[in-house]
């Protein structure tokens, strides 16, 4: 479907509305029409079920002013298409929420004017009552809420509220009613209430209670150092002369140390949560069962992050038998760090040197929705700044990343130091009122340029031949995809030393050549298999580079006459494969013939001469295939070395001995397959040890392109038949 004239729709809209400039709104609703549009319904309306359209407007700066330095302003000083800086406007609403895409209901300001306020990015969970209900509204460029009693909602508008330690066990009890009922975002509400009211001394447990109560909704709602911070404010401390706890205390106190530990945990800061599990099990005279197992869980994460050992079988039968693509691992970052890459910005270099097959990182996703999960399949959203329509999964990451970094300020700032794509002015993520100012717009920037596509099932159970290691942001809007923030600082290039494969939310990269200690790791962030100009042009559009790597060197040598020689012969082979030919004489003395002609318009010189002829591949592969069924070994042989050395890998054979040089090789299952089928040539003629060099090169290859070794001995299980 092409959503372009769809974009152009809302950016002429936002084009008209911005003629309105300044201008005083002449069409505002009265009270009584508000009261009517916003009256209690049992089911929303077909027009707002409809509405499923989210639209980022052009940016502006957030607010980080806090509120007692903000001027009031009324509804009646609203001006259109205009952000009012400096200027608070005090609301408080009179309707029934609604919630289709955002939330909405009417307002009215301290004067009494009335209008509709819509609020977007709420958290999913949080219903529309809770986020626009009966309350007191701070309303700039985010939105805080004000308690009855806050002092700084102006005097006219402020009722005189007591506090009283009754009242704040009442707010408790309400708390917990709405926490059973998994209303979480409520829980924290009702406990923060509570907070605010007083605990007359000699009532200290009561505050304890609390912040041990909205440590556990908080984890539960993601906001893992909301948790950390509210369970490290529960722990009792002894007496200080006898410095021994009562065993009740000790009790509540392992609960503290538990809840601590597992947002630790979930911030992968795994000595700390080990610390805090550890400390969680002396609570208890016998050791708690569930702090120890954490205790355990916590020193594989802490052996894996040291070493770099997974399970990578392991992980992957996790991911086919349960179907959860979420999995339980540390990230092994110690091989690379973050450095300036001069013309290309900042780069991920290795630290050590690393060979063919080595594992560079392994990484678990920062944010990831897979297309496997129940999202809603029609929600959309309109970036006007960028030009781009995300739907489904990549409408949802958004969100989810938003709700992310507005509850983790730590982990707002890390994902911020991301690059996007030279956005301005540059607001840092910062605590202003209590809550983390996120720039909602550079959040969105830096999600265009940092997405990665991540294939939801194994990529060997797809075609032969087929890159799949691609992440074409903006080509697959419906797909599975995520942000991994270490890997987000890798660069491109089309002759990467590096590449990517994910099991579940893990993602895997391994050399695909020799790295040495201080090279700049690399990897092409698009298809390989397209023609140069038009990977050129698609790394213009969706990230805004030329590649610059001695592949595109080589391309960009290659004269007009070339490429128009090359056009008649390529479109003759791409006719012959499709559909694909008998493998009879007749078609494999064209198939050669064919490649004879197109190999005949590839004329590297000098070092570009190991450049891979990527589309000489399609009739390589098929002579292989013809000759298997043809059961002519020695010609699989010589089409299987033709393959590899098309596809960038230099093969040599002597004294016994397959050597095949990787150092310009295109990785992919397109050169596992060419290695196979040399070794089942080789193994056919009885030279077994030539035939295990070959399959020794496809495995460890086979491993790099997919993450481990599962499914291997299942695609060429001809192979396993021809040497039993």
């Amino acid at each position: 479907m092409d959503f372009a004239p769809l974009l152009q729709c809302f950016k002429q809209l936002s084009l008209n509305d911005q003629e309105h400039k300044g201008m005083k709104a002449t069409d505002k609703p009265d009270r009584a029409f508000l009261e009517i549009l916003f009256a209690k319904k049992a089911k929303p309306s077909l027009e707002e079920c409809l509405d499923v359209c989210s639209i980022i407007s052009y940016a502006y700066p957030p607010s980080v002013i806090p509120l007692a330095h903000l001027q009031p302003m009324f509804i009646s000083d609203l001006r259109l298409e205009t952000h009012h800086h400096g200027r608070a406007l005090y609301l408080k609403t009179f309707g029934h929420p609604k919630c289709v895409q955002a939330v909405r209901n009417a307002v009215e300001d301290l004067k009494g004017d009335v209008d509709r306020l819509v609020v977007y990015n709420t958290h999913p969970t949080s219903p529309a009552e809770r986020i626009l209900c009966t309350r007191l509204l701070w309303c700039v460029s985010h939105l805080l809420h004000l308690q009855l009693g806050d002092e700084r909602i102006p005097a006219v508008l402020r009722p005189r509220v007591v506090r009283s330690y009754e009242e704040a066990i009442v707010l408790k009890a309400e708390g917990n009613a709405v926490y059973g009922r998994k209303a979480f975002v409520e829980a924290v509400e009702y406990y923060s209430e509570a907070l605010q009211a007083s605990c007359t001394e000699g009532k200290e447990s009561l505050r304890y209670d609390l912040y041990r109560n909205r440590a556990s909704a908080n984890l539960l709602l993601g906001r893992f150092e909301g948790a950390l911070a509210d369970a490290d404010a529960a722990i009792i401390p002894s007496a200080p002369d006898s410095g021994v706890l009562k065993e009740a205390t000790a009790k509540l106190n392992g609960k503290a140390y538990y809840r601590a530990g597992r947002a630790a945990y979930a911030l992968r800061n795994f000595p700390r949560a080990a610390e805090y599990f550890r400390k969680g099990e002396q609570c208890s005279p016998s050791g708690d069962a569930d702090a120890k197992q954490e205790v355990k869980r916590a020193a594989y994460r802490l052996e894996e992050q040291r070493t770099g050992r997974y399970d990578f079988a392991a992980m992957s039968e996790a991911v086919s038998a349960t179907r959860n693509n979420r999995l339980d691992h540390a990230d092994f970052t110690t091989r690379v760090e973050v450095r300036d890459a001069e013309i290309h910005g900042r780069g991920l270099f290795a630290v050590e040197a690393l060979k063919m097959g080595d594992l560079v990182l392994c990484e678990k996703a920062f944010g990831v929705v897979f297309a496997s999960e129940k999202i809603k399949a029609l929600d959309m959203t309109v970036n006007l700044n960028t030009n781009r329509l995300s739907l489904a999964t990549r409408s949802t990451l958004r969100l989810n990343l938003l709700q992310k970094l507005s509850h983790n300020p730590d982990q707002a700032r890390a994902y911020s130091n991301l690059y996007d794509g030279g956005y301005t002015p540059r607001t840092p993520p910062q605590l202003v009122d209590g809550l983390t100012v996120v720039d909602t717009f550079r959040a969105a920037a830096i999600l265009e340029y940092n997405v990665f596509i991540c294939p939801s099932e194994r990529s060997s159970d797809q075609a032969p031949g087929k890159n799949n290691n691609e992440d074409g942001s903006g080509t697959d809007l419906g797909g599975s995809i995520g942000v991994w923030l270490l890997a987000s600082y890798i660069n491109h290039a089309c002759n990467g030393n590096a590449t990517r494969a994910f099991i579940g939310d893990m993602m895997i990269i391994r050399a695909v050549r020799d790295i040495g200690a201080g090279e700049e790791v690399l990897m092409p962030y698009i298809n390989q298999w397209n023609d140069q100009p038009a990977t050129l042009a698609q790394l213009k559009v969706e990230w805004g580079f030329e590649c610059d790597c001695k592949f595109c060197e080589a391309d960009a040598n290659t004269t007009k006459a070339q490429l128009e020689r090359r056009k008649a012969p390529s479109e003759v082979a791409s006719r012959f494969l499709s559909p694909q030919p008998l493998p009879n004489a007749a078609n494999i003395r064209k198939a050669e013939k064919m490649l004879t002609e197109l190999k005949a318009t590839y004329d590297y010189v000098g070092s570009a001469r190991n450049r891979p002829d990527l589309a000489l591949t399609g009739l390589g592969t098929w002579l292989c295939q013809a000759h298997i069924s043809a059961s002519s070994p020695r010609k699989v042989i010589a089409c299987a070395n033709r393959l590899l050395g098309d596809l960038g890998y230099g093969v040599s054979i002597a004294n016994n001995t397959v050597v095949i040089d990787h150092a310009s090789g295109c990785p992919g299952t397109s050169a596992v397959d060419a290695a196979m089928y040399a070794a089942h040539a080789h193994y056919s003629l009885g030279e077994r040890k030539l035939g295990g060099h070959y399959e020794m090169f496809a495995e460890r290859l086979y491993v790099v392109m997919l993450g481990e070794k599962r499914g291997f001995a299942e695609r060429y299980e001809c192979l396993e038949l021809l040497r039993a």
